[in-house]
């Protein structure tokens, strides 16, 4: 073997690592930054959303007063939206870093950012749906849903049609999608922090499948 036959070889490993690490401490990083919304999450989830909440019937004491259940009786939202957060950050390091072929990994990632951010919106519509006393109240459940989290939820739903119209692209112009449909989901927890959570992670998922769009050469 000659030192012609070598050098592309080395060139093609280094220019397929480089991307595939630098995508998986994008996912890491993500995870890291979505840690200090966990406040904004219990704020949305009883003050603002009045899960587990129900108000007095007009007359009585707890009239026009929401009572909440006890900080022990929000330990499943913990559990439920930090299960999401450790599976979004953990599975999308490993498709970030592990899958090679590129197109299969942009494919996982998008996929995962789109489970993540459905499952903290589909979470926060069934609490608000089921687990809110509302029959006193001046807005159902769905109601306050709308008000608090509706306008975060149609910029996270463009966000991901667009982070699909990627799929369909190859290089600059699936990169440039990509990268936009991350700083839609940005533009979502910004509308609604106790999203970040979950749609943090989800534009890291992006920035990652962006950083993942580089040329194949054949037979990768």
């Amino acid at each position: 073997m000659t030192a012609v036959d070598v050098a592309p070889r080395s060139g093609r490993r280094k220019g397929d690592v480089g991307p595939r690490s630098l995508a998986v401490w994008t996912v890491l990083g993500s995870g890291l930054l979505a840690l200090p919304t966990g406040a904004a999450v219990i704020w949305l989830v009883r003050e603002q959303l009045h899960i587990r909440c129900g108000m007095g019937q007009p007359g009585s004491e707890g009239a026009d007063t929401w009572t909440c259940s006890d900080g022990i009786g929000y330990l499943g939202v913990a559990v439920t939206l930090g299960g999401m957060w450790l599976l979004a950050v953990v599975l999308g390091s490993l498709i970030a870093g592990l899958i090679r072929p590129n197109r299969a990994a942009r494919v996982g990632l998008v996929l995962l950012a789109g489970v993540a951010t459905g499952w903290v919106l589909g979470w926060t519509w069934y609490g608000s749906s089921e687990l809110v006393d509302d029959a006193y109240s001046p807005m159902t459940g769905r109601e306050y849903w709308a008000t608090a989290v509706g306008p975060a939820a149609l910029a996270s739903g463009a966000s991901f049609a667009v982070a699909i119209v990627s799929l369909l692209s190859a290089g600059r112009p699936a990169r440039i999608l990509c990268a936009g449909g991350a700083l839609g989901l940005v533009v979502a927890t910004v509308l609604q922090p106790g999203l970040g959570m979950n749609t943090i992670p989800a534009a890291g998922l992006l920035a990652a499948t962006s950083l993942r769009e580089t040329r194949e050469r054949p037979g990768r």
